[in-house]
């Protein structure tokens, strides 16, 4: 059989990945978009495409819920939308809940994301915007996995008073969603939603008493013109009244999304800010993101980068593609590791690169000492810093071991927890082994954006070679190679990335980033 391609390889995975990403679109699928449609109201898809500027919406965690795992059914971005996007140029984080997906319930995965979301709003200081239509926590799936990981409310909770919050209350709203909501700068209800800590069945099953979702959590409960005005008929009393927390009751979906760009629109801009070392790099007031740059030419990105793992390649040509015209300062290229200085539309950056030209792109002790220093200049300078992923692991046996290759590991964990500014990572074929965290790929690590090539590959050890090592049946070896064979994805739907992309969508994707820092 004569072998495939690159082109052809390539253009198998992107198209896999856009088939992927198609059926996360369908959201809970046909009958249960009309079913939300018939209610008057939009799917939470229609409403982030009416809040934001057009193709602004650039999505974070598409692909979390979007694996089969036995009989763990699958629920499309687990039912909650979320990225950032632009109302008339300037830059929000969203959230909306889809309740065409397990009714808008709250599972581990979306518990992930909302942490995911929160962390970046606080990091950024950018407005963030939630539309809530959930019937709260989601029951515990007996083959869901249970992730140890800090409460998405806390994290709630640090953004207020750092970050502008509002939210729409679009349908039913229970629970821990309902609680999301208290922490609103700017509350808008629909007429006809509900907000409750427990819904009707579960009032009615602990003290017997029937009641409608609306009379129980409705307009007539949380608004506070109302509750203001029912306050002042009853005149005067020593017991402390509820006021309600809904500052606008709007009519329909689409008068309450106008009144959210209305109000977005009236907060004033980020003010100059002076760079605070314990956040890293900050951005000083509003700045333009240059629409192009000087550039000679925009290569192909599939022509520099291999679709299979195997085949060496340069990665400075990578480098230099990125690199605005004129701007790169190589700082150390020598081994396994390529660290250099560029400008990418206009923004400084260190980058430091796996060498796949160099034994693979296994890391050394030159190469981590190397990586460590790079870090170290960007802390120093309050740099940013893009990592570019792509090593089968540490390098290994006695020379390796005798160079001292885990004390120069530990010496590039350590700048990396003393780097506090903003960081990209991008996997562009493989992060084996302790890789993935010596080269910064951390969902809990502070990243502002962490991506991955379609059919890149994560794991703790090739599957053939983690077959060797631990001697196992051929069908336990099948098994470990299905896993790391959707790897990309795999890793997208623990949210250990962002988003995975096509090779020739990272210019893009990395511009796009830009708008965060």
């Amino acid at each position: 059989m004569p072998r495939t391609s690159q082109g052809e390889e390539w253009e198998s995975l992107i198209s896999d990945l856009e088939t992927r990403r198609g059926l996360v679109l369908q959201m809970g699928g046909e009958q249960r978009v009309l079913a939300q449609h018939a209610k008057g109201r939009l799917t939470a898809r229609e409403r982030l495409e009416m809040l934001l500027d057009e193709d602004s919406f650039c999505e974070i965690g598409a692909f979390v819920g979007s694996i089969q795992r036995g009989a763990l059914p699958v629920a499309p971005a687990d039912a909650f939308v979320m990225g950032h996007g632009t109302i008339n140029g300037r830059v929000i984080f969203v959230g909306a809940e889809d309740a065409t997906v397990m009714g808008g319930t709250i599972g581990v995965g979306t518990q992930a994301k909302r942490l995911r979301l929160f962390d970046l709003a606080k990091k950024t200081a950018l407005p963030l915007v939630l539309l809530l239509d959930g019937a709260g926590m989601r029951t515990r799936h007996p083959n869901d996995r249970a992730l140890l990981m800090p409460g998405d409310l806390k994290a709630l909770a640090a953004v207020k008073g750092s970050s502008p919050i509002i939210v729409g209350v679009m349908g039913t709203c229970a629970g821990h969603g309902a609680l999301t909501s208290t922490f609103a700068d700017h509350l808008v209800m629909v007429d006809g939603a509900a907000l409750f800590g427990a819904g009707p069945p579960v009032v009615s099953a602990v003290t017997g008493v029937d009641i409608s979702s609306v009379e129980l959590g409705g307009v007539q409960v949380h608004s506070r013109e109302v509750r203001e005005s029912e306050t002042s008929n009853k005149g005067s009393s020593d017991a402390e009244e509820y006021l309600g927390i809904v500052d606008f009751v709007a009519s329909d979906d689409q008068s309450a999304i106008a009144e959210i760009r209305k109000r977005f629109i009236s907060l004033a801009p980020r003010g100059e800010r002076i760079d605070d070392p314990s956040r890293g790099a900050v951005r000083s007031g509003q700045r333009d993101l240059l629409e192009k740059r000087p550039k000679q030419f925009e290569s192909n990105i599939q022509e520099i980068i291999p679709a299979d793992l195997v085949t060496p390649w340069d990665v400075l040509s990578l480098i230099e593609e990125i690199a605005d015209d004129d701007s790169l300062e190589i700082l150390s290229s020598v081994g396994s590791v390529v660290t250099a200085r560029l400008s990418f539309f206009g923004y400084q950056f260190v980058v430091i690169a796996n060498q796949p030209a160099w034994f693979d792109g296994r890391l050394d002790s030159d190469g981590a000492f190397a990586a460590a220093k790079a870090l170290s200049m960007a802390v120093q300078t309050n740099t940013h810093v893009l990592v570019l992923a792509d090593s089968p692991g540490l390098a290994m046996g006695l020379e390796a071991e005798t160079s001292g290759v885990l004390r120069a590991a530990q010496a590039l964990l350590s700048e990396q927890r003393r780097f506090k500014g903003c960081m990209i990572h991008i996997t562009l074929r493989r992060s084996y082994g302790v890789i993935s965290a010596l080269m910064g790929l951390d969902p809990l690590g502070g990243q502002i954006c962490t991506l991955a090539l379609a059919g890149a590959r994560v794991g703790e050890l090739p599957a053939e070679t983690a077959s060797e090592a631990v001697q196992n049946s051929g069908d336990s070896a099948a098994v470990l190679a299905h896993t790391e064979f959707g790897g990309a994805i795999d890793g997208a739907e623990h949210l250990l990335f962002d988003s995975v992309i096509a090779p020739n969508e990272l210019i893009p994707a990395i511009k796009s980033t830009l708008r965060l820092l």
